[in-house]
């Protein structure tokens, strides 16, 4: 009997742990779903996030106001996931649903406190339901185990914890490593749902077998109530779990400026803290229930991981110069991953201690029990989880846009350094400890309250990053360095010279001034008729739009971050000028959410997604979707222009399947496409029409009787009548290369197909 019992615990632990992988793969595909819908920008993507987490905390204060009601809290639980796989399935038709409610009520005109108000309800009542039955989870299982108790030397729901949280790392491999470039996205969630619809009928049978458990004598409104150590762990885990969100945000946004901003390198960010976290509850479950005194051990891991931060800014320094030497150039799959994992293994400390807390804080709101009350941890779990909303808002909408890599780093360590110190004093209030333990408490106040100092030093010092890249290089002064919400930009310029000519986006480079970015503007407005009505998406520079102005027609612009549209009068003696156009608009927000949103109709619509073009988000600027949403918004005999890289250039395209796959996507939506080499041969101009374009060296001469474009277009390169004259219809052959979709990624999804073929891929070109 007791084997038996042995044997289902540990398929308890199990079936949760599969529950946690299911999770997180939601979590990323619900995200990319709500990312075509919302729009690609920090916003939505923190709202989508927030409401996610608020779904989590909300299911598990339900879970606790009725607990001590419920016979059998397996059964429950296999309700819940019954729930979630049922909800999966129904997702695709119900994020349709929110998109067509949200392109009604929402248009480029809308105020943005409108337009985020109605993204909050959509994304809140969207993920709702499925959400909180996930939040219920833990708490189920936790007074499960509680009426039912085995003899155990750990703390079972730290175990839990640390089960589900190695589900969640299981989850982040099989979806961005495999699924999604195996099957598909919609594929993969009929997977998951599957897992979970198969979870609910395991639990099922086993609450059948445990039938009625005995109720809980101690699951009465009184036993609800916290001491003040409990008080205060509830506290510490609050704040530990919002700082923990943030410093996953922050810490993302600083190593992708080492290594790119690609979905592999989040993605190995995400499966490095999770493995820490469940790591660090499973080793802190086995020894919790024999540690004297738990309160300092809390106290002790926030000043913890307050050090590590500055270690871990002290590592990332020694590991630039390592990593640097492969830049730019074309490295296999297997060491591309190597070098992810050496930037990113600074976080492991950091992330063992923040999964420690759990074990820790539960035990001691709940220190007489062999195994928690769930009313508690239902409490403790939702305060935990509500902490991580407010961090990842926190994140978001305050500090990124405040301050740059460092600086945010060590507000972080301020932040987790004044926890320790505040929750030291709530300790010594309500006991002082006597002989070593008093000396530790005390070393422990001082410590955090002498780091604390140091770390709001260095949050108000000079930017780390523009200080080091200046003594790096003595030929270039970075001119402007500036935090935003969409990401720190970054202006650089020769010393020697007036204008800059570096753009950086969270240090990876956007552009350059070159002729081939004018003739994604001078291509399509040439051979258009009569261009009167032109959208440029993608700033950069704003090479680009200066040359659309130049035809004197109605130019709106559309750029995701808002330091780039600011940063233009760095680049050219004549911006105030192109600024002050009467006919220009510039837009901030995600270009494909303009598209969908927009009203309007173009002549010209021409597109130059940022490189490198397999990095996350970019796909949506590529797939056949964003084509086809594209085509709907041009006028009759309008153009569709788009640049693809050509192979091994550094932008993203490094095989011929790459290039295939994106010129046969863009050319099965048009009946007439065009191409054309740049003027640098290092990408194609590709044009499409749904009526034939007249390729006329006349209309080409009567064009260029315009002053204001032979100007602009022989500014740096002495572009001739020739290089018009070969422009030729392009038609790729059919069937040849897969398409690239929203539902098969395969921009960012390249794993698998590099590694079969035994191909390379370019390491990113940092900036430090």
């Amino acid at each position: 009997m007791q084997k038996t019992s042995l044997v289902r615990t540990s398929q308890v632990y199990l079936i949760f742990t599969v529950s946690g992988a299911t999770a997180l793969v939601y979590q990323v595909i619900w995200s990319r779903w709500l990312g075509l819908v919302f729009g690609n920008t920090t916003t939505s993507t923190s709202i989508v996030l927030g409401s996610f987490m608020l779904g989590l905390a909300l299911g598990s204060w339900a879970a606790g106001r009725f607990l001590h009601r419920l016979s059998n809290p397996l059964r429950a639980y296999a309700y819940m996931e019954l729930g979630i796989g049922i909800f999966a399935l129904g997702f695709p038709l119900l994020s349709r649903a929110a998109d067509l409610l949200f392109t009604a009520m929402i248009s480029t005109e809308t105020s943005a406190p409108a337009s985020i108000f109605v993204r909050a309800v959509l994304a809140f009542m969207l993920l709702l339901m499925p959400t909180t039955c996930m939040g219920a989870t833990l708490p189920l299982l936790t007074e499960f185990f509680r009426r039912s108790p085995r003899h155990s030397t750990g703390w079972k729901v730290g175990l839990l914890y640390a089960a589900n949280t190695l589900g969640a790392a299981l989850g982040i491999v099989a979806v961005s490593f495999f699924f999604i470039e195996w099957y598909g996205i919609f594929a993969t969630t009929l997977v998951a749902a599957f897992l979970n619809l198969l979870i609910a009928s395991i639990a099922f049978k086993f609450a059948s077998s445990a039938g009625r458990l005995p109720d809980d004598p101690e699951s009465s409104v009184q036993s609800r109530t916290m001491d003040t150590r409990g008080q205060m762990a509830v506290a510490v885990l609050t704040a530990s779990g919002a700082i923990a969100l943030a410093s996953e945000v922050l810490w993302t946004r600083t190593l992708q400026t080492l290594v790119g901003n690609s979905t592999y390198a989040f993605s190995m960010i995400v499966l490095l803290y999770l493995v820490g976290i469940a790591a660090g509850s499973w080793l802190m479950s086995l020894r919790v229930n024999r540690l004297k005194h738990a309160p300092l051990w809390i106290v002790s891991t926030q000043l913890g991981m307050g050090i590590w931060i500055f270690i871990a800014i002290f590592l990332f320094q020694q590991v630039i110069t390592d990593v640097s030497r492969y830049q730019g150039t074309g490295v296999p799959i297997h060491l591309m991953f190597w070098n992810y994992l050496k930037v990113m293994v600074v976080l492991l400390p950091l992330s063992l201690l923040s999964g420690a807390c759990f074990p820790l804080a539960t035990r001691i709101i709940d220190p007489r029990s062999e195994d928690a009350r769930g009313v508690l941890i239902a409490r403790a779990y939702a305060w935990n989880t509500a902490g991580a909303v407010a961090g990842s808002l926190l994140a978001g909408f305050l500090i990124a846009p405040l301050l740059d890599y460092f600086n945010a780093l060590y507000l972080l360590a301020l932040l987790y350094c004044l926890t320790a110190f505040l929750a030291s004093l709530i300790i010594t209030r309500t006991e002082w400890p006597t002989g070593q333990k008093r000396l530790a408490m005390v070393s422990v106040s001082l410590a955090s309250l002498v780091l604390t100092g140091l770390a709001a030093v260095a949050i108000g010092g000079p930017s780390y990053y523009a200080t080091r890249r200046n003594a790096q290089h003595p030929l270039y002064e970075v001119v402007s360095h500036k935090p935003g919400l969409q990401g720190v930009t970054t202006v650089i310029k020769q010393r020697n010279e007036n204008l800059a000519c570096i753009l950086l986006v969270n240090g990876m480079g956007m552009t350059v001034k070159v002729t081939d970015t004018k003739m994604m503007a001078h291509l399509p407005m040439i051979l258009h008729p009569d261009p009167r009505e032109t959208l440029v998406i993608c700033f950069g520079m704003g090479t680009t739009y200066r040359s659309a102005i130049s035809y004197g027609g109605n130019v709106t612009v559309v750029e995701l971050v808002k330091e780039v549209l600011n940063a233009f009068d760095y680049y050219y003696p004549d911006a105030p000028r192109v600024r002050a156009y009467p006919k220009g608009r510039m837009v901030v927000n995600d270009g494909r959410n303009f598209l969908k949103l927009t009203r309007q109709k173009y002549d010209v619509i021409t597109i130059d997604p940022p490189p490198p073009i397999d990095a996350a988000g970019v796909n949506s600027l590529y797939s056949r979707e964003f084509i086809e949403l594209a085509k709907t918004r041009l006028n009759q005999g309008g153009v569709l222009a788009h640049w693809i890289p050509f192979v091994n250039t550094a932008a993203g395209v490094d095989d011929e399947a790459t290039f295939g796959m994106l010129v046969q996507t863009f050319a099965e939506a048009f009946p007439y496409v065009y191409g054309q080499r740049g003027v640098h041969n290092v990408g194609l101009h590709v044009l499409g029409s749904l009526e034939p374009l007249e390729l006329s060296m006349d209309r080409v001469r009567q064009r260029l009787s315009k002053k204001e474009v032979v100007d602009d277009l022989r500014e740096w390169d002495p572009v001739s009548l020739a290089y018009f004259e070969q422009v030729r219809e392009y038609r790729p052959p059919k069937g040849v290369h897969d398409l690239i979709t929203d539902d098969n990624p395969r921009l960012e999804f390249y794993l698998l197909r590099t590694w079969y073929a035994g191909g390379k891929k370019t390491f990113p070109i940092n900036f430090w």
